[in-house]
This record gives structure tokens, C-alpha cells and sequence, in this order.
């Protein structure tokens, strides 16, 4: 688990108020005129109108949810120049993200203070196979062909099933449907550190089909010795409207990465010239849309994904070996709109998952059996969910859902949510409170005997998570402030003890904390965000913190156009009050600010420039002990759109 701190426009959902239950559902007030929405959704999101689609699995009014959702939109994608999903989540609030400071190097995912292989990952709602560690490798996940990301905070097993104590990203493709005419960019980037990258993307409609293609290269030479990283992206979308009423949807993606590894043999920083990772993930996804009636929407989905790891010196004292995970998946969602205000969703779910490790090195300390597979496993999980969402007064309305989940390794797990969310009309504020259970199975590296893992961890890590907030527009709606306050008591985690584990379960642990986001948009020409995250992680069983997250984190940024065509931005992120290490090593780390420079010229129609500064100030540290981040860092290209 490395940190590795990542970016995104703030959008923090708040709420305040008591959860009932919702069967007086039949008394809804009638719905909004069809030119209202209309003339709403012509304007630019507000709290109030933007739709998220992660927290319900439905196409739902973000303030409608109940939940804390974040949105990181395309705009804000191109604007701030991210290339990698860790990059586009900087500043998400509760959200730290570790890595060992070389350009993809593992990242782990700390949301509201959860483990990392506590948040689960999808791409469109569907699961992509995780690494033994139960991490899901973002930090080689490019940005081609994604339209937005949605980060959900808080427990989300009632729809998602294990893996959601800290909550669900959910990253969102581009399609073509609906575009007049094709759209094709190129663009090219060069930089410090050896660094380039270029890529190609075309995506428009011809009669009933659409498409969206992107293919990218990047290459990076690094600032350390072995520190280059070279991925090669191909992310494609393929649709056909086979009639009014039923959509076929083909999703495509395929990587290839080689990552150098300073420090992978010894740990702690050393340079080690021979250690490097190679790795591939390829998967395919179909996924029918069919619109039975004006109440009713069915949709089937099946995703096959692989992901190959080959490690060369990679572990303490040297090591080769190969890994393979791969998951199948099935979705049958139905949506039925009981009436207009009170919608059903139920669902089920099918994944079987498969992974393996084989050595390649002759018999050893850390390899006694040798050249063979010392992990070769299968597991399935079939669920069953149901959800429903019901506004029972004008502004007001409740969410509950419910979901069983059965494994074939593990114990079976019921989780539950309920939420509410009121819209006060007289202020515009939003109010909400949300409630749930989740779970998260042990992943392979914490239960395999030969990654030092207990094979008698079968029962999952569980959590209750509260959370409870205020979200108030101003300024006509140009502007927004929010406060979130949210808290998980979590049994059966997991933790390391030093220096080869074994790892424990113990029996209580707490993160608890404040969100709270401030962003303002006046006009068209300036705007500013800030964010701020109280958090207290504690293992409550050993009475120490849980290491790699900060008590403290501030971000921002604030951008201007002098003129049309140019814009200028800067970005920070403030980390203060960590600690890291295991056992009697663990200890304070350093505090630190992190600057990002961003500007873009549109030259022509169709040519823009753009150029940035990655760490402004030169600030030396390190986001996991002993892996030193990467030093100041200019980059400059341009985009090319016919």
C-alpha cells in the first residue's frame, strides 16, 4: 500500500436527516413540467441538477441520493491536463491515494480512511479483475475514452456488493451516440524526465451505430535509477440502437505496461537497476439496454477481463514469477417505476474470479516449493439486490436497498442502506443522512500462506457507516459550500505486523471525520475550489492510528482567463499530520504542499497548447516512507481537434 495523493473537481453531496421507512409512497406530489427540465438541463450542473448515475445505478439528481458523490467531468479532465486515473482524483475529499513516487508505480486507495482493497473499482458499473493484492492497478488506467469519473463515499454493499467499506469509484467511457458528425483529436506532450506521450481518438454516429476509439502511448524515463514506465492504451466503445427501444453497447480496452522498480528488492528506497514489472489487461464487455415499456427498463451485462503480471527481482531478496487474474461477470438489473415519484430496482449479480502466481526461481527463502504455482485459487459470488427510491413529499425523499451475497470461500453476507435527503425550498439547501452496512471478503494476498496470508480468514472485514451533511447553493447558483460529517466502525480488519507479517484480524477499528468543499464560479472567465478533510483513523483493538492517512488534508484551485483563448490555473494539496511505518517503526512523516501549474492557449478553432508544472515548489517528500516523490517536472504539447 503506497500513497499517492490524486485530484478532481469537488462536488461534495451534503445532507441532514432522520431515516424512515418509506411505504406512504403513493402520495406523491406531480412531477416537474417536461420545459422545466428542459430549461434546467440546458444550463450548467448545480447541485441541483446534475445527474450521477454510481450511487443508485440509476440516471438519479445527484441531491436525490442521499450519498456523497464527487464528479470529475471531461472538462475538468482536459482542463487540468490529467493523463492517469490517480491524477484525476487529486483532491477528491476523504480520498489519499500512495504510491512509491515513480510513474506507475501500485497505488493504494484510501477513502474515509478505509483499506485499499476495501473500495471497489468499475468501468460503466462493472468490475475489473483485481491484482492478489485486492488492488485494481489505477495507476496504469489511462483517461483515454472516459467521459467523467464518479467517486461514491460511504458504504455502497446494498448495490455493490463486498469490497465497499470505503465506498465505489465508478469510471464512466465516452460514447458517440448522438454526435452530428464525427469528432477526431490528436495530441501530442513532451517533458522533463524523458517524458512523451501521444494519442489518437475518433468517435461519432452513422445511422443506428456509434463509436468512440482512443488509442495513447506514454513513455517516461523517470528520475531514479529503473524508474521508466512505457504503457501502450487502447480504449474503444462500439454501440447500435437495433431499435427504439433496445441498445447494444460493445466496451473494449486493452493496456501492455512495463514499470520499473527502484526498491523493489530491498524495500525502503534502495535503487535497484534490474527490478521491473510487466503487465496486461485486456477485457470485453457487450451489455443490452431494453426499454420494455415507459415504466420498465431491462439491462444485461457480461464482462470477461485479464490481467497477466510478470515480476522480475520484485520481492525482498530478489524473485520472478507470474500472475494471472481474470473475472467473469453477469448483471441483470430491472428498473420499474412504480410511479412517478417512487422507482424499484432489483438486480442479480454472478462473478466468478480465478487468479494463480507462478515461480519461476529455483527453491529459496521466500520460494521453498520452487519452480510451481504456490497460488492457484477460484471463488465465486452470486447476489441477489433490491433497491427502491420514493420521494414521499415534494423535496423529500428516502432511499433503501437491500442485498444477500453468497460466496464459495467465504461467509455470505446481508448488507442494507437507508438514506434520505430533503431539498428546504425556501433556502435551496440540501439536507441528507445515509446509513449502511458492508463488507469486504479477505482479499488473496491477506489469506494465501505463501504470500504470508492466513488461509483461516473467511470471515469478511465489516463495517456500519454514518454519515450526515449540508450542501447550500449561492450566488444564484454560481457557488456552493457543503459540510459532511461521517463515521465507520469496522470489525474483522486486517493489518501487517512487521517485518513478514502475520497479518491479524482485530476486533475494532473507527475512521470518522469532516468533508467540507467550497467552490464559486462567477463567470465564465474566473473560479476557485477548495476542499478540506478532518479525518481520524484509529485501530481502536491495538489503540494506535492507522498508518498513511493524513488527520489533516487541504486542497484547491483557482483558475482565470484573462482572454478567451488562454487559461491559467493553479492547484495545491497540503498533507499534514501522518503517520507510516509498522510496529515500533511506526512514526510521524513529514508534512508537505504539492503545487500543480496548468495553462492552455487555443491558438485556432482546432489547435490548442498546453503546458503545466508538476511539484512547482520542488517540495521534497515522500508519500510512502523511504519512496522519495518525484521532483519538479514541465510538460507542454498540443491537441489538434477536426
Amino acid at each position: 500500500m503506497f500513497i499517492h495523493i490524486s485530484r478532481g473537481r469537488s462536488l461534495t453531496l451534503a445532507s441532514l436527516s432522520l431515516i424512515l421507512s418509506p411505504l406512504s409512497l403513493l402520495s406523491a406530489a406531480p412531477t416537474q413540467k417536461p420545459d422545466e427540465k428542459a430549461k434546467e438541463s440546458a444550463s450548467a450542473p448545480t447541485p441541483l441538477t446534475e445527474v450521477v448515475i454510481t450511487a443508485t445505478k440509476t440516471e438519479t439528481e445527484r441531491w436525490r441520493t442521499a450519498s456523497s458523490v464527487t464528479v470529475i467531468d471531461r472538462q475538468r479532465i482536459e482542463e487540468q491536463q490529467y493523463k492517469l486515473v490517480p491524477d484525476a482524483l487529486r483532491q477528491v475529499p476523504g480520498l489519499t491515494i500512495a504510491d512509491r513516487g515513480t510513474p506507475g508505480s501500485v497505488n493504494g486507495i484510501f477513502l474515509r480512511g478505509t483499506n485499499s482493497d476495501q473500495t471497489l473499482v468499475v468501468i460503466d458499473g462493472r468490475p475489473v479483475p483485481a491484482n492478489l493484492a485486492g488492488l485494481y492497478n489505477i495507476e496504469t488506467m489511462t483517461l483515454d475514452n472516459v467521459e467523467r469519473i464518479e467517486v461514491l463515499r460511504g458504504p455502497a454493499a446494498s448495490l455493490y456488493g463486498g469490497k465497499t467499506l470505503g465506498g465505489v469509484i465508478n469510471i464512466i467511457t465516452r460514447s458517440g451516440k448522438g454526435l452530428k458528425k464525427p469528432e477526431t483529436s490528436l495530441s501530442f506532450e513532451a517533458g522533463s524526465y524523458g517524458s512523451f506521450r501521444e494519442s489518437l481518438g475518433t468517435r461519432g454516429a452513422a445511422g443506428i451505430y456509434d463509436w468512440s476509439l482512443e488509442l495513447s502511448r506514454q513513455d517516461t524515463q523517470g528520475y531514479r535509477i529503473n524508474s521508466q514506465f512505457q504503457l501502450s492504451n487502447v480504449a474503444a466503445k462500439f454501440g447500435a440502437q437495433l431499435a427504439d427501444t433496445l441498445r447494444f453497447d460493445l466496451d473494449l480496452r486493452y493496456y501492455n505496461a512495463d514499470v520499473g522498480a527502484p526498491g523493489a528488492a530491498t524495500g525502503f528506497g534502495a535503487n535497484d537497476p534490474d527490478a521491473h514489472v510487466l503487465s496486461e489487461y485486456w477485457s470485453i464487455s457487450p451489455r443490452i439496454v431494453w426499454e420494455t415499456n415507459d415504466r420498465w427498463t431491462q439491462t444485461l451485462t457480461y464482462q470477461f477481463g485479464n490481467f497477466r503480471q510478470a515480476s522480475t527481482n520484485f520481492n525482498f531478496g530478489g524473485g520472478n514469477n507470474r500472475i494471472t487474474s481474470r473475472n467473469h461477470f453477469f448483471e441483470y438489473q430491472s428498473v420499474f417505476k412504480a410511479t412517478d415519484k417512487w422507482s424499484i430496482t432489483a438486480g442479480a449479480w454472478l462473478q466468478d474470479i480465478g487468479y494463480s502466481r507462478y515461480n519461476d526461481d529455483t527453491p529459496g527463502l521466500f520460494n521453498p516449493g520452487g519452480k510451481s504455482y504456490d497460488v492457484d485459487q477460484a471463488e465465486t459470488n452470486w447476489a441477489l439486490y433490491l433497491q427502491s427510491q420514493a420521494e414521499i413529499l415534494t423535496g423529500w425523499n428516502i432511499n433503501t436497498g437491500i442485498r444477500h451475497d453468497s460466496y464459495s470461500d467465504f461467509q455470505d453476507a446481508t448488507t442494507w442502506r437507508v438514506g434520505t435527503s430533503w431539498l428546504v425550498p425556501w433556502t435551496q439547501t440540501i439536507l441528507h443522512a445515509n446509513y449502511g452496512t458492508a463488507f469486504a471478503p479477505a482479499s488473496p494476498q491477506n489469506r494465501e500462506a505463501a504470500l504470508f496470508g492466513d488461509p483461516t480468514f473467511l470471515k469478511p472485514e465489516k463495517s456500519k457507516g454514518l454519515e450526515f451533511g449540508i450542501e447550500q447553493p449561492f450566488a444564484n447558483k454560481k457557488g456552493s459550500v457543503s459540510l459532511t460529517y461521517f463515521r465507520n466502525s469496522i470489525e474483522n480488519l486486517i493489518v501487517y505486523l512487521p517485518p513478514f507479517g502475520p497479518l491479524q484480524q482485530i476486533n475494532n477499528a473507527r475512521t470518522s471525520g469532516l468533508e467540507a468543499a467550497f467552490s464559486y464560479q462567477p463567470s465564465t472567465r474566473y473560479g476557485f475550489t477548495a476542499q478540506y478533510t478532518y479525518l481520524d483513523a484509529n485501530d481502536l483493538t491495538a489503540g494506535v492510528r492507522l498508518v498513511r492517512r493524513p488527520r489533516h488534508t487541504v486542497s484547491g484551485d483557482v483558475w482565470v482567463k484573462p482572454v478567451e483563448k488562454f487559461r491559467i490555473g493553479i492547484g495545491a494539496i497540503y498533507l499534514i499530520d501522518r503517520e507510516d511505518g509498522f510496529g515500533a517503526a511506526q512514526a510521524n512523516v513529514e508534512d508537505y504542499l504539492r503545487l500543480r501549474l496548468t495553462a492552455s492557449y487555443q491558438l485556432t478553432p482546432n489547435v490548442e497548447l498546453f503546458a503545466r508544472v508538476e511539484n512547482l515548489l520542488g517540495e521534497k517528500y515522500s508519500e510512502v516512507l523511504g519512496y522519495p516523490a518525484m521532483r519538479t517536472g514541465a510538460y507542454g504539447g498540443f491537441r489538434i481537434r477536426f
